[in-house]
């Protein structure tokens, strides 16, 4: 069995999760938000609460495209999609604990270099979870 296919259901419901509710790790929500203005991805006065708003969008678009990516013994997912004309990567973990947002400069290249794998679009993984 292909890998991407070995953890359907829990794609499915770590995604429904962060569809339910933005989460992250204690600390790292401000931190996170603080980078993203800084490097100019959100305006200086953006809040968390638009920073959690724009994750929102881009995991309830169902024809975004979901990722499996693995690092050493720990599984992420990740929601890719646009938004006003700019790529985001939301990548959260199998409980859908939000790590990161960001729009990487070479989506293509970061995907593809990390060792992401396609598991579909989000109506698709949905349609996974039992």
């Amino acid at each position: 069995m292909p890998k991407q296919e070995r953890y359907h259901a829990e794609a499915a419901t770590a995604l429904a999760s962060v569809r339910k509710e933005i989460r992250w790790k204690p600390g790292k929500d401000v931190r996170h938000l603080e980078k993203r203005r800084v490097m100019g991805h959100l305006p200086p006065s953006s809040s968390l609460k638009d920073y959690n708003s724009l994750i929102s969008r881009l995991v309830e678009k169902e024809e975004n495209l979901v990722y499996l990516y693995e690092f050493g013994r720990t599984r992420y997912y990740a929601v890719r999609g646009g938004l006003k004309g700019v790529e985001w990567l939301v990548i959260f973990d199998r409980d859908g604990v939000v790590e990161t947002a960001f729009p990487p400069e070479d989506l293509e290249g970061y995907l593809e270099r990390r060792g992401f794998h396609s598991l579909g679009k989000i109506g698709e993984v949905l349609g996974w979870e039992k």
